[in-house]
């Protein structure tokens, strides 16, 4: 399968990785091992000792978190992926002990894993999400959910978010994003947002429970912020007709997705907002988003994939709405990236 590799993924949250521990992630069908230097910085390797193919996941950090030991015969490969003890003969270390290293950053509170050569990683192409590490603890959802479907299908899922008032209908959704149109705009060859603005609806009930007035006609907006290849920060708000956004309440979220494989992703989100700041209230947010995501979204997803089976998007001919317009545009988007990357290749 053909991804963009010029690009950082996610790879997990960083408070995922501790000292003296291994992550073993498989990411754009590729199996790395993720291990903390003593100094706190992230080293990635392909997780298979080039000795037997072992996974060097399978075996223990050494050194103080210098390097990682294979649990077969015993080698210890360093952050670099280069070989630095063989506890075999004389010692000496065969010039092929390599294992290939990736560039990993910890960014934001996530992981961000460079998918191409390490030596030409481009920090900036990492998006700013710093906003979501202010907010508080009573005020944060995080999960991640493995689904089985390509990665592009979950991206749709959050670039064309009409489906909300079908799929999450009575609690996220109220009929208004499908009776707003949808405004696209175009940031640079890396990103693009989509907006829907409605007025003189009642809000989805997970916001009008927080108004100052339940039941009345409100402004709503719903934005979302497309990264190459899959990240998407995600704001979405209500306040009572003609007010301010101040005067209401806004939820900012991120929805990251990272292939595995063909077929299947890794989803990360990320939500918090300004209102209903409580544990009480939290607990009851977290169970009412991980059922939309893992009860909904997932399902539908899944079930969407096995509908395709390895058919090409684009090969089934679907039949586009309005609503699709910013969804259209990043597939695109993500075409021409990737193609004119093979080009260069």
């Amino acid at each position: 399968m053909n991804y963009l590799r010029r690009a950082w993924y996610v790879a997990g949250y960083a408070d995922e990785l501790a000292s003296e521990q291994l992550l073993a992630r498989t990411l754009l069908d590729e199996p790395l091992v993720f291990f903390r230097r003593p100094d706190g910085s992230i080293a990635a390797l392909l997780d298979r000792c080039p000795h037997r193919f072992a996974p060097l996941s399978a075996g223990k950090i050494c050194d103080n978190g210098a390097s990682v030991q294979c649990g077969y015969h015993g080698l210890r490969f360093d952050g670099s992926g280069a070989c630095v003890h063989s506890p075999h003969a004389d010692g000496a270390i065969p010039k092929a002990a390599v294992v290939k290293a990736y560039s990993v950053l910890e960014r934001h509170g996530l992981l961000w894993f460079w998918a191409d050569d390490a030596s030409e990683a481009d920090e900036s192409l990492i998006p700013d999400y710093s906003k979501l590490n202010g907010a508080a603890e009573d005020a944060t959802v995080r999960g991640y959910l493995p689904t089985g479907c390509d990665y592009r299908l979950l991206v749709d899922n959050i670039l064309d978010l009409t489906h909300v008032d079908y799929l999450h209908a009575g609690t996220l959704g109220s009929g208004a994003m499908t009776r707003a149109k949808a405004q696209v705009t175009d940031l640079g060859e890396r990103g693009v947002r989509i907006a829907w603005l409605s007025s003189g609806d009642k809000a989805p009930a997970v916001f009008d429970n927080s108004l100052r007035q339940q039941g009345q006609p409100t402004d709503q907006w719903t934005e979302v912020t497309w990264t190459a290849p899959a990240n998407m920060m995600l704001q979405v708000g209500a306040t009572l007709a003609g007010e301010s956004r101040q005067l209401g309440v806004d939820s900012l979220a991120l929805h990251l997705a990272t292939p595995e494989s063909a077929g299947r992703t890794h989803y990360w989100y990320w939500s918090t907002r300004t209102f209903g700041i409580d544990p009480h209230a939290n607990a009851a947010i977290k169970a009412l988003l991980e059922f939309a995501f893992s009860q909904q979204d997932k399902p539908m997803l899944e079930a969407q994939q096995g509908r395709m089976g390895g058919a090409e998007f684009w090969s089934l001919k679907p039949v586009l709405l309005p609503g699709d317009a910013g969804a259209v545009r990043v597939r695109r988007r993500l075409d021409a990236l990737i193609g004119a990357e093979g080009a260069e290749r």
